[in-house]
């Protein structure tokens, strides 16, 4: 018989270590100790920076993109692709860029309508869609990024938390806590939700392409008829 037994939670020195061993990985897991750790740092670090006119803010960015690998592993830690972070950066991005595009035209315009022309466009119908959605999945990240590992291998290596040992083998057999369970629980909705997103869009761009289809049937057969009768026409002169 066995057990699952969970290694000791890294200390702050550990997670480190084990992070900078691993600084450009996308490619195995990491758990949540290594990851929080990481975030703290980089929050600090990028606070102090940010007080450096200009090199601070190059600083910042540059950990804010050594925060990604470790993101990453953490999706996969949790059975989940990397590309819930690459959803997320991007809607965020295009998010800012709607933003400043409409502050620029603002500010480019009428002084006494700056404002009213910001607000319109905070209020535009394409910008609240895209904040609702990137916080969406910042709210989905900030689930999956708290969740346990997952006990079982999945296609990005072993759980770097869990193991599998003999009944002889000491240390305590895991047991999931209340909050990791209410996590799963959240982390599963969130699961089936984008399941049934991307169903629904899969369905909505094959209803596109059949309507696309049967347009361009309808055109060519139109076209021909046309040409058909135009040379009839012709034979008749």
């Amino acid at each position: 018989m066995s057990k699952v037994i969970a290694r000791p939670q890294l200390t702050f020195s550990e997670a480190l270590k084990e992070a900078k061993g691993k600084l450009l990985d996308i490619r195995t897991r990491s758990r949540r100790s290594e990851f929080w750790w990481c975030a703290l740092v980089a929050a600090i670090a990028s606070w102090i920076l940010n007080l450096i006119p200009l090199l601070g803010g190059i600083a910042s960015i540059v950990i804010s993109l050594l925060m990604i690998p470790v993101a990453v592993r953490r999706l996969h830690d949790t059975g989940r692709s990397g590309w819930w972070l690459v959803a997320t950066y991007a809607l965020t991005t295009a998010y800012v860029v709607s933003i400043m595009g409409a502050v620029a035209a603002a500010m480019g315009g009428n002084p006494d309508k700056m404002m009213e022309k910001m607000v319109s466009a905070f209020a535009n119908p394409v910008t609240l869609i895209l904040w609702l959605l990137s916080m969406v999945l910042g709210i989905a990240m900030l689930v999956f990024c708290c969740q346990d590992s997952k006990v079982e291998p999945n296609k990005w290596g072993a759980s770097p938390k869990y193991v599998a040992a003999d009944d002889e083998f000491g240390g305590q057999a895991y047991e999931k806590s209340d909050f990791d369970k209410g996590l799963d629980s959240v982390g599963n909705k969130i699961d089936e939700m984008a399941d049934k997103a991307q169903d629904l869009a899969g369905d909505t761009v094959d209803k596109v392409k059949d309507a696309a289809e049967d347009a361009g049937d309808k055109v060519k057969d139109a076209a021909g008829d046309a040409f058909d009768k135009a040379r009839d026409m012709l034979k008749k002169d």
